[in-house]
């Protein structure tokens, strides 16, 4: 992460890829410190041979652990699984708050021992940070969690761009004389669908993404360019802002449904673009719904044809799709929003631990 916050800090990032230490910081309340990502590499391979990630990271944490008040892993088993087990065992007290973005552990499991372990597990964190609504009402029934641990232990948050970084970029009109559409990124997606319909069409598609996500597309059409060698986001952006739409295909197993494509949603929010993406019940954000896009079903060329057909050759829908994206961003999906509850949410975990208020009180957000 302190990479993403040296971004930040140069102008090339927005402060949601820092989750809340910027607006923290600034105010006031609570200071956020990013401990170094890797300092001992060796720890890292040991670590994955356990299927831990990140160990080397968990370990210092651990021995520096009394420096805080509070850890918070906006990746949550990713960053702290060894921590996890460790809390869970009794090892390792300090409060732990974590925020969720696809099924955690077991919990899509059929075997009924995994589900109650990935409950215990789950229980043992003192913050839990749901980013989609859907998610975390799917997680509560399929570990029988009860229903009184919603904003006592179990929460959520509207994860979003950063306003400032990007009213600050200069204002770039859509290309008209070689128009197109964009699809980026690496998890979840299914290149080899979208390539598939863009046979059928007459429309320019641009993607940005490693080889090894459309290594069985085939020969691409004339009509589809792929860029796949690294490009930094701060000039993508200006790619983003002359394409007339942003797509993102997803292909992923029901049992790891969660908040694919939402770092994508990002983009299409902040850029005021509209979006078709591939139909995914548990994102907090439904695009259809907010009238800023259109969504397909998980592996129909013929509806990504029909739905890009649609988005192209109707002008005025495109606009009422940009303009929704606006007043979405100004007020409902922002990094301010976010913080706004993280600082909440971790001011009331902090208050249970020095026991200034009841473990079974709840957070009001009202208040």
């Amino acid at each position: 992460m302190e990479y993403t916050y040296d971004l930040w800090k140069m102008g090339k990032g927005g402060s949601h890829h820092v989750w809340g230490k910027v607006e923290l910081d600034q105010g006031n309340e609570i200071a956020m410190s990013i401990l170094p990502h890797q300092k001992y590499k060796f720890l890292d391979v040991i670590g994955d041979k356990f299927g831990i990630r990140h160990l080397d990271h968990q370990i210092r944490i651990f021995f520096s652990g009394s420096k805080y008040d509070i850890i918070y892993a906006p990746y949550s088993t990713a960053n702290t699984k060894f921590l996890l087990y460790l809390k869970w065992l009794g090892l390792f007290r300090k409060p732990l708050v974590v925020a969720i973005h696809q099924p955690f552990l077991g919990t899509n499991s059929t075997s009924k021992l995994r589900r109650s372990l990935s409950k215990s597990l789950l229980t043992a964190y003192d913050g839990v940070i749901f980013l989609s609504e859907a998610l975390k009402d799917h997680t509560l029934r399929q570990l029988d969690l009860p229903k009184e641990l919603e904003n006592a232990t179990i929460f959520t948050a509207q994860w979003g761009p950063e306003k400032q970084f990007y009213k600050r970029l200069p204002e770039l009109a859509e290309d008209d004389e070689e128009p197109y559409l964009i699809s980026a990124g690496l998890t979840s997606r299914d290149y080899t669908t979208l390539v598939e319909a863009f046979r059928s069409l007459p429309y320019k598609l641009v993607i940005y993404a490693p080889v090894s996500a459309i290594t069985d597309v085939g020969d691409l059409p004339p009509n589809v360019v792929l860029h796949s060698g690294f490009v930094p986001y701060h000039e993508l952006l200006s790619v983003y802002q002359k394409s007339k739409a942003v797509l993102i295909p997803l292909k992923y197993p029901l049992k790891k449904q969660g908040c694919q494509g939402m770092t994508s949603l990002q983009d299409v929010i902040a850029l005021s673009k509209p979006v078709i993406i591939t139909e995914t019940p548990t994102l907090n954000l439904d695009v259809e719904k907010e009238g800023i896009g259109l969504t397909v079903p998980m592996g129909d060329v013929e509806g990504w044809v029909s739905a890009v057909r649609k988005l192209m050759e109707n002008e005025p829908l495109r606009q009422e799709m940009i303009e929704k994206t606006k007043d979405i961003f100004e007020n409902r999906f922002n990094m301010d929003v976010y913080a706004e509850r993280l600082t909440k949410i971790l001011s009331f975990v902090y208050a249970k631990k020095k026991g200034k208020i009841r473990k079974k009180d709840h957070l009001d957000f009202n208040r």
